[in-house]
């Protein structure tokens, strides 16, 4: 052990000592900042920099600025409608909305700044293919939202929806809502249901069965991805008021067993089951209460008052006028509605 111990000492005594020369040199990071400024300050490459940025201040300063503009006129292709069709802002129209409104915030011409716009939202429109939630696919495409349309056709067509065929914002979907749906939306307006004492009192069965289940199925779609539903409801779920005109308030004079109880009551379920899954589940709720619509894409033989004239019109045959021709509607076009 000790003659090791010697020997490694003897290897030590021979192995050269490191001098000063031989340390690396410390290192100057000043040095790195003053070759980037001699070389900014080199061949003037500073004013050129600056000329840069005082172009680029100047183009983005006058550039016209970028907002999202609307056609006056979605339905030109249907009808020629002058502009007195389309309501100012202060318009008064008939809707009944039980909560403030169910709009998108959207810039109508105001500055967007450079490269930003407005994002399309993906909507799903039950019975898209009828008379207003066609008018309402129109709306939502002129947008710019993606829009995706159910329906089983009973009382929708597809020529209603057919000039959006091609576009890629677009979808179709045949279903009925009765069966359960599975898809990934922002929000969900939900029109399926047939409207007309017609067509709703042909399958009286279906119309309750659509009204409640056909809801339940779009809440619990609402609910699980956490979309926004917008339910349309109807001026029959007062029944045959007693008031007039109705206010919110007012609960109706309903018959549950009557012939038309199938939608008018249907409705009335399908609102509470909208409130019960907004206090519940706090789904976002919007109720709409339509009264008396018209326009293009309209059912002629549908039973309500306008197709009626117009149908008997046509025609040449006397115009009926039910009951004492004392009573009053409210009426509203179709676009009217849409663009509220």
């Amino acid at each position: 052990m000790a003659s090791e111990l010697i020997y490694r000492g003897h290897e030590n005594e021979n192995q050269p000592q490191a001098t000063n020369f031989d340390l690396p040199k410390p290192s100057k990071p000043w040095l790195s900042i003053t070759h980037f400024i001699r070389y900014i300050l080199r061949e003037n490459r500073l004013v050129f920099v600056l000329i840069g940025m005082a172009i680029a201040t100047i183009f983005f300063t006058f550039l016209p600025s970028s907002s999202t503009t609307y056609p006056l006129h979605p339905y030109r292709n249907y009808e020629s409608l002058s502009d007195s069709y389309f309501p100012s802002e202060k318009t008064q129209v008939t809707t009944r909305v039980n909560y403030n409104g169910f709009k998108a915030n959207v810039n109508l011409g105001g500055k967007i700044p450079l490269g930003l716009k407005r994002k399309g939202l993906r909507i799903v429109v039950t019975g898209g293919a009828g008379f207003v939630g066609s008018h309402l696919v129109d709306r939502l495409m002129a947008r710019g939202d993606s829009v995706i349309v159910v329906d089983n056709f009973f009382t929708g067509r597809k020529e209603n929806v057919m000039h959006h065929f091609g576009n890629p914002r677009f979808e179709l979907i045949r279903h009925d809502v009765v069966e359960p749906l599975l898809l990934e939306v922002d929000q969900i307006y939900h029109l399926a249901c047939p409207a007309s004492p017609v067509h709703y009192k042909f399958n009286p069965v279906k119309t309750i069965k659509t009204n409640v289940v056909g809801t339940l199925n779009m809440l619990g779609l609402a609910k699980r991805i956490g979309a926004r539903f917008l339910l349309t409801s109807t001026s029959e779920v007062y029944g045959d008021p007693l008031q007039h005109p109705q206010v919110e308030t007012y609960w109706g004079n309903v018959n549950p067993i009557g012939v038309r109880s199938c939608y008018d009551e249907g409705k009335r379920t399908a609102e509470t089951l909208a409130m019960d899954y907004h206090r519940g589940a706090d789904v976002e709720v919007r109720i709409a209460r339509i009264f008396n619509t018209y326009g293009p894409r309209m059912c002629i033989d549908d039973g309500r008052v306008v197709s009626n004239f117009v149908a008997q019109a046509l025609r040449k045959q006397p115009l009926t006028v039910y009951g004492d021709g004392k009573q009053t509607r409210s009426f509203q076009y179709v676009s009217d509605l849409v663009l509220k």
